[in-house]
Parts: structure tokens; C-alpha cells; sequence
């Protein structure tokens, strides 16, 4: 049984969802430490002024060291107003816009509480849009009582995981030894970014996966 363990990001790009594809499950680390500025609550997309960030606003104030879980989303800036903007100047042209963009839309004006309701919501309507049908899963709904590799070996074993998929971002801090001596194989996970149509110039790589859903009418020739 092959399982990937990977933080709730916000729309991220496509080698994610490679890795979430070809797993037999995806374990939601939604129980570890939020950072802030990073892929958990912002991601890029091109315009034709160039690569933009998209960033979600979360409350920080004396919240410093919080779970991904426990992150509020920010409304005191009209932020939703200011994406619609900048997505629609961006893909309004694109073979995809009308559906992906009304998604898009719908799933803002939920005005989730949590940052990780709002994530999910995308992570799922990707994931149709992909075609990817793996059970998804919740770190917290099983108790670890270690951290880094050894939680992360504890959560594989906990859904009898014999191998862990991972990306390139875990090498400076995988301990692979614990996991051999478990009995649990680590495949690191080799991605070959695909080359797809885009709007507005020159290729760009590991954007949000917005860029593709919008460009693509059918998304799911990509991840086979």
C-alpha cells in the first residue's frame, strides 16, 4: 500500500497531484505547525504581467505558533474581490475559464472560517477535475506522539502503509534508516514536468494548478 502524507496547501501545483494519484492514500497533515509566507496559504499563477502570488490573509496576531488546523482566514481586506480580479484579467480567454472560474468563485464566497476548510474545497475540485479518486485522510483523526520522520512513519503504519511517497522537499530532514528498520519502503517520488499550452509567453514551471485546470479542457489527459 503506497501512502503520501503532505500539508493541506492552497492550490498547489502539479506534481502534488501526481504523487496524490499514484498513492493509495493521502494523509492530510493537518495537525503540524502553519507557516507563515509559505505554500499553505498562498501559491503562483502567470498574467500577463508575469508570475503573481495569490495569498489568503490568515489572522496572525499573538497566533505565531499555530496549527494548520487552528489557521483563520483574514476578511478585514477585501482579498476575494482582488483574486477575481487578478484571475479573470489572467484566464478570462483561456478553453477552461467558465467552469473553473465559477468554481473558483463559488468556493471563495463560502467565506470559510478556517484556512484548511478552504483548502480542501480546492484540493477536492481539483482532484475530480484530475480524475484522482484516492482516500483522503486526516493526521489528526489518528493519535502520534512523535514528530517529523518518526510521526510520519507512525502515520503510514497506522493505515498499514508499506511504502511512503514522497517529494524532493523532505531530503534535508527524512530519516530514511527509521523507516527501513520498520519494514516500510521510502520512494522518492521522480516528477518530469509536463509542457502544456499556456497563455501569456514563455513556459512557466510549478505554478498553482489553476494555470493548468484553466488552460485545459481535459484536465485528466495529464496524470495518467
Amino acid at each position: 500500500m503506497i501512502v503520501t502524507v503532505h500539508q493541506p496547501d492552497f492550490l498547489p501545483w502539479l506534481g502534488f497531484f501526481k504523487r496524490w494519484k499514484q498513492s493509495d492514500a493521502y494523509i492530510v497533515l493537518d495537525d503540524v505547525q502553519f507557516i507563515r509566507r509559505g505554500w499553505h496559504h498562498r501559491d503562483k499563477i502567470k498574467t500577463a504581467q508575469g508570475v503573481k502570488w495569490l495569498t489568503v490573509p490568515v489572522k496572525k496576531k499573538n497566533r505565531y505558533y499555530q496549527k494548520i488546523s487552528d489557521v483563520k482566514i483574514d476578511y478585514h481586506e477585501n482579498w476575494q474581490q482582488s483574486h477575481f480580479g487578478i484571475v479573470k484579467a489572467a484566464y478570462s480567454k483561456a478553453e477552461n475559464f467558465d467552469l473553473v472560474f465559477d468554481t473558483f468563485t463559488n468556493i471563495y464566497l463560502k467565506n470559510h472560517r478556517f484556512l484548511i476548510d478552504l483548502n480542501m474545497d480546492f484540493l477536492k475540485f481539483c482532484a475530480a477535475q484530475l480524475r484522482i479518486d484516492t482516500p483522503v485522510l486526516k493526521a489528526s483523526s489518528y493519535f502520534t506522539k512523535e514528530t517529523k520522520s518518526r510521526k510520519l512513519l507512525e502515520l503510514v503504519n497506522a493505515v498499514g502503509g508499506s511504502v511512503y511517497l514522497t517529494g524532493s522537499g523532505s531530503m534535508d530532514y527524512l530519516d530514511e534508516k527509521i523507516f527501513s528498520e520498520a519494514g516500510v519502503e521510502v520512494r522518492w517520488q521522480k516528477y518530469e514536468h509536463p509542457i502544456y499550452p499556456q497563455l501569456h509567453g514563455k513556459f512557466e514551471k510549478m505554478l498553482s494548478v489553476l494555470d493548468y485546470l484553466m488552460v485545459s479542457p481535459r484536465p485528466y489527459d495529464i496524470l495518467p
